[in-house]
């Protein structure tokens, strides 16, 4: 699979500058080892609640081929959250760029009275409310970091950052179903959101039993993210010897396939998405 030139996690982080820095949803990726160590999988299924949907049409990207059989390189849609984002007021941006550097430095009180005048201030603003639900989980008050983050999806809908954030939150409060139901919403909206494959794909693998599920999701993260996350392509080797399908979920070459390479014709664009991952 190609990939956009430069590094992938540069572009992660180049995506969350300013343009979309009200979205406020930093890449927090805890470790899945880490998951593993803190929450085994028997004890996990046991805490899911609500009934787990089915994932049969859950929205994946797709490789195409034209008609000589040419594989036509995969164009992503555009995050719509960033994409549609309205103009932020200058003092919203001061505010902001105040409250960022208070919470990088580890002044969470500070930073959070500085996001809540946004929030009195420009209420509509969303990516405040997901920096006061990061702080809320920073301070492990785990009801109010998922309230924040509803509030963030209520002002703007389209902020599938949010809902990357909310997903994680419910994940941790052992609400997987749920969890599973946010992840879904953000990638109806966005089905080329790669933290939302991968965050899906975990929830399956580790905490719903879900192998075959998880694949389509660990194989969607990485045709998206190209050939730079090799620790996800790994997990993806491993859940396929566990539910032994070989074929692709999203690749399905048809009979006059071109099977040499092709230059610039193989595969995803690697884009950057704006939330949070559950990887190393």
């Amino acid at each position: 699979m190609a990939t956009v030139s430069g590094n992938f996690h540069l572009a992660l982080a180049a995506a969350m500058l300013f343009s979309g820095v009200l979205s406020g949803c930093n890449a927090v990726m805890p470790a899945r080892q880490q998951i593993i160590a803190t929450e085994d999988r028997a004890t996990a299924a046991t805490g899911s609640q609500g009934a787990v949907i089915a994932d049969a049409n859950a929205p994946l990207p797709r490789q195409e081929y034209n008609a000589a059989g040419i594989k036509v390189p995969y164009v992503p849609q555009p995050n719509p959250y960033t994409a549609g984002e309205a103009k932020v007021p200058a003092e919203a941006r001061s505010i902001f760029t105040v409250a960022t550097y208070l919470q990088k430095r580890g002044d969470l009180d500070g930073a959070a009275a500085k996001y809540k005048t946004l929030t009195e201030k420009y209420p509509a603003l969303s990516g405040p409310w997901v920096k006061l639900g990061e702080i809320a989980e920073k301070q492990s008050k785990h009801a109010a970091a998922i309230s924040y983050y509803e509030k963030a999806i209520s002002e703007n809908k389209s902020n599938v950052n949010a809902r990357i954030a909310l997903g994680l939150a419910q994940r941790k409060q052992g609400q997987f179903a749920v969890a599973q139901q946010t992840y879904l919403d953000a990638l109806n909206l966005w089905k080329d959101f790669p933290e939302a494959h991968l965050n899906l794909a975990i929830l399956y693998d580790l905490y719903l039993n879900k192998p075959e599920a998880a694949q389509k999701h660990y194989e969607a993260y990485c045709f998206l993210a190209g050939e730079k996350d090799e620790k996800v392509r790994k997990w993806l080797v491993e859940v396929k010897h566990r539910t032994g399908i070989e074929g692709s979920f999203i690749d399905n070459p048809p009979a006059n396939a071109v099977t040499k390479a092709v230059p610039g014709a193989d595969g995803a664009v690697a884009i950057a998405g704006t939330g949070k991952a559950e990887q190393n």
